[in-house]
């Protein structure tokens, strides 16, 4: 009785929560008519069924079962950084020293626009060793003409045409390697001409962006290969999204992203996954997802995490129904299956995974059986308080 009691007391207030009538939830006697009891027929399965009166007041509301490849979506964290060829590390190539600074951080540049001057000796000499091998070059190439000439006109030995010529070839690859070096530096010959006299070596801008990460100050001593300052362009990123293993299965490149920042009005965004990491994250033991997204309004940006949705196709077939329909009874997952108008089975069903709107099962209902979607919490009551009171 005391069961009863509590029963009755769950049916009231589920009546009073989804407004049915209670009258049309509990038996008009103490005693269960058979129109209310779950019954178990003689395979064992569990039946419940409801008068007409009660189909007319509840109106059940039913939806059929599903049995295909399906479409879900999924939300995982996302972190952001700059897209591949749109963040480029400043550093000097040669010991020097911070003589003229013109940007600062969050400053916008261009492409080749001259960021800093590093004051360097060893850049005057690698200017000085290039112009020395100019010009002796340029010396020793008319050397050689005059004494082709004077060969042609035998007045000259064959043997000092043959000195001189492997002199000036010598020179020419002295003055070959010293220009590789200075255009190592950014310099071409005709600028280290103009740079003589004036040590100074300009550092330009890689690409286009906006300075980031300023580390030095005018007239501090830097190394070569120091990072001085880094060049962002934050028109598109690169997103490191994180995937369970289980979920990748049916992702590839090409399928749709979804970005999602919350705020009084949603903003959203659209992209693609561009590439899949083989193995999973050792620190997460995740699949990392590549994303490359177009940014709108400035978001997202470089370091910050955002939320992905991102929809999936299931590995095989399954059995899509309403999540609606599912409710628990315990630990184990049911449905209601409509076996005729007023008569409901009981089902136990395993599921492999829901989303928003949908379940989706491995076994337990066959394609084309329909199920309850509503009130499914006031069958399960009908179906507890019959139990109880055949207790």
């Amino acid at each position: 009785m005391r069961r009863i009691t509590l029963t009755i007391l769950v049916l009231l207030s589920l009546s009073a929560c989804r407004k049915v009538p209670i009258e049309t939830l509990l038996p008009e006697a103490i005693g269960v008519p058979p129109s209310l009891q779950t019954t178990f027929e003689a395979s064992g399965l569990r039946i419940v069924r409801l008068d007409s009166a009660q189909q007319h007041r509840l109106q059940v509301q039913v939806a059929p079962v599903r049995y295909q490849h399906a479409m879900y979506t999924v939300s995982i964290p996302g972190e952001v950084y700059p897209a591949p060829g749109l963040m480029a590390q400043v550093s000097t190539p040669i010991d020097g020293r911070i003589a003229r600074l013109y940007v600062y951080e969050g400053q916008r540049v261009r492409r080749g626009q001259v960021l800093l001057e590093l004051e360097s000796l060893s850049f005057a000499e690698l200017v000085s060793a290039f112009l020395q091998a100019q010009a002796e070059e340029a010396y020793l190439e008319r050397q050689v003409a005059r004494l082709r000439q004077l060969v042609a006109e035998q007045l000259t030995p064959r043997s000092t045409l043959d000195q001189t010529e492997a002199a000036y070839r010598r020179a020419q690859a002295r003055r070959q390697a010293a220009e590789v070096r200075l255009r190592a530096l950014g310099i071409t010959p005709e600028t280290a001409q103009q740079r003589w006299g004036r040590p100074l070596l300009p550092l330009r801008a890689p690409i286009d962006g906006y300075v980031d990460q300023h580390q030095v100050e005018l007239g501090q001593a830097v190394s070569a290969h120091q990072p001085l300052m880094a060049v962002v362009d934050p028109s598109r990123v690169h997103i490191r999204g994180f995937l369970a293993p289980d979920d990748a299965l049916g992702l590839q490149p090409g399928d749709s992203v979804t970005l999602v920042l919350r705020m009084p009005d949603s903003l959203t965004l659209n992209a693609r996954v561009y590439t899949i990491n083989p193995a999973l994250d050792p620190e997460s033991r995740a699949v990392v997802v590549n994303i490359l997204a177009d940014t709108h309004q400035g978001w997202p940006r470089p370091g910050q995490n955002v939320r992905l949705w991102i929809r999936l196709r299931t590995p095989r077939p399954v059995y899509v129904v309403p999540l609606a329909a599912l409710t628990y009874d315990g630990r184990q997952a049911i449905v209601f299956v409509q076996q005729a108008p007023g008569t409901y089975e009981v089902r136990p069903v395993t599921v492999w995974r829901t989303d928003v709107t949908q379940a989706f099962l491995l076994d337990g209902i066959r394609e084309g059986e329909r199920v309850a979607v509503h009130p499914v919490f006031s069958l399960k009551a009908l179906m507890r308080y019959a139990e109880f009171a055949e207790e």
